[in-house]
């Protein structure tokens, strides 16, 4: 039978695995809009589609509904888990900074399965530019911005986002223009780091290739551009974790857990960037 860890030792482990979760959080955290209500495992998300201002307007005129396709989505969430066994035998000769590190293993691993979801739900844009024969310029993230523009997407309202691979991170920071701007977007984990920069109002940053590429070829990378009302996600269940011991094993079990879920709400708002993935290829300026 199994007895409840002490006290004092599942607060201590629950507190810096939460302290490590809420500091660092996911990569794609305040790049995403929020349910307007939870129902048991769903979220409902709204969906406001673009409207359009009557003109020329006529005295007697009959006004028109300038919104008759705002809805609501309903979104099933999934349950994420990390677990971890640590015997007494190695506990009694970790390190404080290695019990820290146990805890921020397991709030980094849920972190990945957040970006992971928001990802996916990203890639079923249908909107591409750019060739996986071309790196990444520039001139692909113009584009990208072109299609939102098209689409009357409001690019200039500090809430567009572009996530990008190690090497298309590369090839825009060699460019000038992108190295010597500012980052002036929202907070994001990695944002201390440099590894984001803003420019012609779009936030760029850098995302874990592992993530970003999950489903992409050896040469190519599918980076992504889109506005924060485009995608919905949210917990049902925010982090919770548990710590007991097992008896069988000499053990104490690390148990946290979460609910989570993701949707595109407006694929008008997001734009693939289809680039080359090919580390020896990168050629950058020398002065």
């Amino acid at each position: 039978m199994s007895q409840t860890a002490s006290n004092h030792y599942v607060q201590q482990w629950k507190m810096t695995a939460l302290h490590e979760y809420q500091s660092g959080g996911f990569a794609l955290r305040n790049t995403t809009t929020a349910p307007e209500k939870i129902t048991g495992e769903k979220m409902h998300f709204p969906i406001f589609g673009i409207v359009e201002a009557e003109e020329d307007v006529k005295r007697g005129d009959t006004a028109k509904p300038s919104n008759p396709n705002d809805t609501t989505v309903a979104v099933d969430t999934k349950k994420s888990r990390a677990f971890e066994e640590v015997y007494e035998d190695d506990l009694d000769q970790m390190t404080v900074n290695r019990k820290q590190a146990v805890s921020k293993r397991s709030a980094a691993a849920l972190g990945r399965v957040h970006d992971k979801t928001i990802v996916r739900a990203l890639r079923a844009a249908t909107q591409e530019v750019g060739a996986f024969t071309d790196l990444m310029s520039v001139n692909t993230l113009v584009k990208g911005k072109q299609v939102l523009m098209a689409n009357d997407v409001e690019v200039q309202d500090g809430n567009v986002f572009v996530a990008v691979d190690s090497v298309s991170w590369t090839m825009l920071i060699g460019d000038k223009r992108i190295a010597n701007a500012d980052y002036v977007g929202p907070d994001l984990p990695f944002v201390k780091g440099n590894l984001a920069k803003s420019w012609n109002g779009m936030h760029i940053f850098s995302l874990s290739d592992k993530t970003l590429r999950e489903k992409d070829a050896d040469t190519q990378a599918t980076c992504l551009m889109w506005h924060r009302s485009s995608i919905g996600f949210g917990y049902v269940r925010e982090l919770t974790g548990t710590v007991d011991w097992d008896n069988r094993k000499d053990c104490w079990t690390h148990n946290m857990r979460m609910r989570i879920g993701s949707k595109l709400l407006l694929p008008e708002g997001t734009v693939k960037l289809k680039a080359k993935y090919v580390p020896n290829d990168i050629s950058l300026p020398t002065a």
